[in-house]
């Protein structure tokens, strides 16, 4: 019988021990350039296609031709169905998130513009045995906090940042594709290029060893991960739609309004909710799902 795996992700080199989160759903991107290339590579249209589908292949499942950006939200709340089958972000729902029961807040805020990639549910002391959630040597226990990461409007990204003096376990980073950034973190401080904020959220720990961390979210790694998360919305889908069409233009304007945004819960406890902030802004409880949800297309 197989155990549970050394660490939670798959390794790009035997001594690697630490990984930012950012590329969880993403993880060639990431052995791409621990391999000394440049993730950059996977944005280019000929892999894009072969990792993604052809032009044909991502307008059937992303829209022969949308023109709203609540077409937009639509194809990432069918992703979280598992109606869509990949995006160009993440390409499986993970299987903690289904058990974490986590479909429907997921639906719920991005049903309202909060367009999720990448998140994790909390955990406190789950033996390191867990066949979800379980890493390490069989003798421990794992822990992560709640993590989300997600493209919003300006207008959305203005409510959750108002809205944040109430959820003081919660911290906040968000970039523009521009560079513009803005953030707001629990422990009071401000990352800027002189001030690295590394945070674990994901450690273990192990009877006669030391805490193992090896998932962590990074000031610096987040400001490159965004130039890679903002260029698939080109490479992978604005690249798909004839120039000058309105679709085109949809997906580029998202491109260069919309912000990369990650937040995570400090509070790993039981009490801690990710979502309750959303809960607030949105006067609705995410956890009854999507309020309107659209029919199936047909081809």
């Amino acid at each position: 019988e197989q155990g549970p795996p050394p660490l939670p992700f798959p390794r790009a080199r035997l001594e690697e021990t630490v990984r930012p989160i950012f590329w969880a759903s993403n993880p060639l991107t990431y052995l791409c350039k621990q391999h000394g290339g440049s993730s950059v590579m996977y944005t280019t249209h000929s892999l894009v296609g072969r990792r993604l589908g052809s032009q044909a292949e991502r307008r059937y499942m992303w829209g022969e031709s949308p023109t709203t950006e609540e077409d937009i939200y639509d194809v990432f709340d069918r992703f979280v169905r598992g109606r869509v089958p990949r995006l160009p972000w993440c390409e499986n729902i993970e299987g903690e998130t289904v058990e974490a029961g986590l479909l429907k807040p997921l639906c719920a805020i991005n049903h309202h513009g909060f367009l999720t990639v990448n998140s994790q549910p909390s955990l406190n002391g789950v033996p390191s045995t867990h066949p979800s959630y379980g890493w390490g040597p069989a003798d421990g226990f794992v822990y992560q906090k709640a993590y989300l990461e997600f493209f919003c409007s300006e207008f959305n990204l203005d409510r959750l940042m108002a809205a944040m003096g109430g959820h003081p376990t919660l911290s906040l980073l968000s970039h523009k594709a521009d560079g513009s950034s803005r953030s707001m973190l629990s422990s009071g401080l401000s990352p800027s290029e002189s001030r690295r904020v590394v945070t674990a959220v994901t450690w273990g720990v192990f009877e006669g060893r030391d805490i193992l961390q090896p998932t962590v979210v990074d000031s610096v790694a987040f400001n490159a991960w965004k130039d890679e998360a903002f260029a698939m919305w080109r490479s992978a889908w604005a690249s798909i739609y004839p120039d000058g069409s309105a679709s085109k233009a949809l997906i580029e304007s998202i491109h260069d309004t919309y912000w990369h945004v990650c937040i995570v819960d400090n509070d790993y406890s039981s009490t801690g909710d990710i979502f309750c902030i959303f809960s607030q802004i949105l006067s609705l409880n995410p956890s009854e799902g999507s309020p309107v949800i659209r029919p199936e297309r047909h081809p």
